[in-house]
């Protein structure tokens, strides 16, 4: 659980950009069939990262 809580925080201080860049890496990986784990987590976290910002700002 710690490790979850060590990524999470290094996604936070991802600029946008970043975070968009990985969410696009991750998306093609997803669609050629060569993704891992890893990707899958990276994935899930950028998105909900960019959620939580989006209903901050709203």
């Amino acid at each position: 659980m710690m490790h979850s809580m060590d990524v999470g925080d290094k996604v936070q201080r991802l600029s946008t950009e970043e975070l968009s860049k990985i969410i696009s890496k991750c998306e093609s990986a997803i669609a050629d069939g060569s993704a891992e784990i890893e990707d899958y987590e990276a994935f899930v976290l950028c998105q909900q990262e960019l959620a939580r910002r989006t209903w901050s700002q709203a």
